[in-house]
């Protein structure tokens, strides 16, 4: 069945790479990936592409393009090959698609070294080397947007959310909404741990009167509102109110540590097993820094780097997932980064704080037993000790699992300050 569907998502990948390359060539009357300046002059005519292009000669661009290379496209999965379609390739104002993926990773490569002034080319060559290679992915805003003229406003999947102080709460955890996203903060499961009460409040009223939605209060300001008379409120059982919040379905809870609340950031990914296989982690890192040190210098955000793919890095090493060994590894390879990250920030001569190693991809395990989802958060754990930003964890409920167990492992990730919780 895996080699059935493995060969089924190549034939659809290739079935799309033919699409894309048949239109590219009926629109430009020329084979696809050839002449690579008459493209750029091309994005540049049209306005779509920034005037920084003018800093690399045509003879420069023209060298750059000789260093593409096309096969590199059948490394990108169907997924991501439709959201280069969609969203990356250069579309002109009547949406039509005047790039290839391996010419955007190009160009991509080119706005972030503009600034250099030493071996400029060779930096360019190793930076479009990990991205086509998918060494490491850049966040969805870089790549439909880094180098180009415009920037459009993108609109996210809407999400249902809500405070557990919410006095509609009850309602909400009842409802047939799907996926229900719960914030809770640190002390309301310091109340659930004391078996203590909690206070439940008109999130409008509240915002109307303080100025400020009940999710950005700290302990301090929540404690007051309780005593500002024109405010209803109610109390009721903490542990009861998360009984039902773990016989709901669909819940995605989010822990909300005020002391550790970060700024937002933008996110890069090491994809782990690829370049493992390959025996190219130093190399990796060295280079990803410098690639996100030039898009920071001209894009202003700051991008954090993360590590993606822990658990096929562990399968390829042939280590039970649930082991001892699996959370050994997790750390001596997550150092081994971190020192690779600081030595090439060292290296670049510029003054960027030490970028951290760790997983923000969910972890799941169906009808997982409690023994092994406790040694799955143990190793999330493990990851998010060298973060700013930490994971995801899907516990899975079964008929081997009764409520308190399931608290109790629930109360086990908030302790390891692991921030997200599924519920399935």
């Amino acid at each position: 069945m895996r080699v059935y569907e493995q060969t089924r998502e190549h034939l659809h990948e290739y079935a799309l790479l033919q699409i894309l390359y048949k239109q590219a060539e009926q629109q430009r009357g020329r084979p696809v990936y050839s002449g690579f300046h008459q493209v750029v002059r091309k994005l540049l005519q049209d306005g779509l592409y920034g005037q920084w292009i003018y800093n690399y000669s045509v003879s420069e661009i023209k060298w750059l393009g000789l260093q593409i290379v096309a096969e590199r496209d059948q490394l990108i999965s169907s997924e991501q090959l439709q959201q280069y379609m969609n969203e990356f390739v250069t579309s002109d104002y009547d949406d039509k698609r005047l790039g290839l993926p391996q010419e955007r990773l190009m160009l991509i490569a080119m706005a972030a070294m503009q600034n250099e002034t030493v071996q400029r080319l060779q930096k360019v060559q190793e930076a479009y080397w990990i991205l086509s290679h998918g060494y490491v992915t850049l966040p969805a805003e870089i790549m439909s947007f880094f180098g180009k003229s415009f920037y459009q406003r993108k609109t996210g999947v809407r999400q249902y959310a809500m405070d557990i102080a919410d006095s509609r709460i009850a309602s909400f955890l009842s409802s047939k909404v799907k996926e229900k996203h719960i914030r809770i903060p640190d002390y309301f499961m310091e109340q659930v741990k004391a078996c203590s009460s909690w206070s439940l409040f008109d999130a409008e009223q509240v915002e109307r009167t303080f100025g400020c939605p009940l999710g950005n209060f700290n302990f301090e300001r929540f404690s007051r509102v309780a005593d500002v008379s024109s405010i209803a409120h109610k109390k009721v059982s903490a542990i009861g109110l998360m009984k039902r919040l773990l016989g709901s379905e669909g819940v995605v809870v989010h822990f909300h540590n005020h002391e550790q609340q970060e700024k937002a950031v933008l996110h890069s990914y090491i994809q782990l097993p690829h370049v493992m296989r390959e025996k190219e982690l130093v190399r990796t890192c060295t280079i990803l820094v410098r690639l996100l040190n030039g898009i920071e210098s001209i894009w202003g955000r700051t991008i954090q780097i993360e590590v993606v793919g822990w658990e096929t890095a562990i399968a390829d090493q042939q280590i039970g997932l649930h082991s001892k060994k699996a959370t050994q590894f997790i750390e001596r390879v997550a150092r081994e980064i971190n020192c690779y990250l600081e030595a090439a920030s060292c290296q670049s001569g510029m003054k960027t704080p030490l970028r951290k190693a760790a997983t923000v991809k969910p972890r799941s395990i169906n009808q997982a037993t409690k023994q092994q989802q406790i040694a799955m958060i143990d190793r999330i754990t493990a990851e998010q000790r060298h973060t700013d930003r930490g994971g995801s964890v899907t516990l899975g409920k079964s008929a081997t699992i009764e409520t308190a167990e399931l608290l109790q492992l629930l109360i086990k990730a908030w302790s390891g300050r692991i921030p997200e919780v599924r519920l399935i």
